[in-house]
């Protein structure tokens, strides 16, 4: 997930509100799939030393469990995980590659009066532990999945529900494929599919970039003319002014994230890096370049519900429906909210949070719906 440092020094409304932002939470969460190239420092695994969340922290986001959860064992280290709610088991699988969980809190507490919702921080994201440097090439969407599997042995679950939002997705449905007998449901929300859905993210954002910020464009392909790639930060503090236009609808709901302060909670970019290589906004490379799951899933039962904001540049609705495509019309159904961007769950809350409960509950429904709040 890509994150964003705002330079810009146009005095208009749009760039107060993006400085406005920036200082509220220093480095900017974007959930997507599109990379930073604003290099950070990381925290090594001792960070799991970090979990108590201060007053202030508690006091914005209304859950003061976030920053005090629990760690799991895995072959891979140790998994940081937070749960809220009784019932049924509901994993989320936070996007990037390379972001903490914190961009659920607090809105996915609507599901914790039916559900136990587990938050979780895959290995090298947030508190849980980090692979060695050298390791690197070992982030890859499979590894990721077995973090959920390490975390479901751990909680002593048999069938779990996921949801997998942005790039979270993949993983989500790569444990599904591999793991079917211990998914109930699966919700891939605004995601990829595979290295081609991921360059088609690539190149939609940057169709973006280049028609409505052609000032911008031209400034990064100097950068480029200048061998700069995507990932650095020169580069990525040029495309951040772009960046509302690609993950909103309205622009003004990005206020409305989640923003700890924690640097715990801030996206690991070398994380990114590993997964797409070192020119991720141009074209795909690293452990996801040639990623494709599309072969295993013709014979899919687990009931999947695919969700798409109909303004989304990351996770377009055409990616959607190619996601769609590739599953059995007999387990899968998909859903089109007419007026949200990347997260409908913030520009549609009722409606996504409606859906989520209703799917989890109830059958099979195998017709693509269109969802807008009025």
């Amino acid at each position: 997930m890509r994150q964003y440092r705002f330079t810009s020094t146009n005095p208009d409304k749009r760039d107060k509100k993006m400085k406005t932002r920036s200082s509220q939470s220093g480095i900017k969460k974007i959930a997507a799939l599109a990379l930073t190239a604003v290099m950070f420092s990381w925290l090594p695994a001792s960070a799991q030393t970090q979990t108590q969340a201060s007053p202030e922290t508690s006091a914005k986001t209304g859950i003061e469990m976030h920053g005090k959860g629990q760690f799991a064992p895995s072959r891979y280290g140790k998994i940081y995980y937070e749960t809220e709610g009784a019932g049924s088991p509901v994993f989320l699988i936070a996007g990037g590659p390379g972001s903490s969980h914190a961009s659920f809190h607090p809105w996915f507490s609507r599901l914790a009066a039916e559900h136990t919702v587990v938050y979780l921080d895959n290995i090298g994201r947030g508190r849980s532990d980090r692979l060695d440097p050298k390791r690197a090439s070992e982030y890859t969407v499979e590894r990721d999945a077995e973090d959920i599997e390490a975390l479901r042995i751990a909680l002593g679950y048999d069938r779990i529900s996921l949801l997998g939002h942005s790039y979270g997705g993949m993983p989500a449905l790569a444990y599904a494929l591999k793991y079917p007998q211990h998914v109930a449901k699966l919700v891939l929300s605004s995601t990829m599919l595979n290295a081609h859905s991921w360059q088609q993210n690539i190149d939609s954002v940057n169709f973006t970039a280049r028609n409505q910020f052609p000032e911008i464009w031209q400034q990064l392909m100097q950068l480029r003319a200048h061998g700069v790639k995507s990932s650095a930060p020169e580069y990525g503090k040029l495309y951040g002014e772009t960046e509302l236009d690609i993950y909103w609808r309205d622009p003004d709901m990005e206020s409305k994230l989640y923003s700890s302060g924690d640097p715990a909670d801030a996206a690991n970019s070398d994380v990114y890096l590993s997964f797409i290589g070192q020119d991720p906004e141009w074209q795909v490379g690293g452990t996801m370049k040639h990623y494709d799951p599309r072969p295993r899933m013709s014979a899919f039962t687990v009931p999947t519900l695919v969700a798409a904001g109909r303004y989304d540049r990351v996770g377009t609705p055409r990616i959607a429906s190619e996601i769609k495509a590739a599953l059995p019309a007999a387990s899968s159904r998909m859903v089109v909210f007419e007026r949200s961007g990347h997260r409908p769950w913030v520009e549609e809350t009722d409606a996504y949070f409606s859906l989520l409960k209703e799917f989890f509950q109830s059958g099979d429904d195998r017709t693509v719906q269109k969802v807008s709040a009025q």
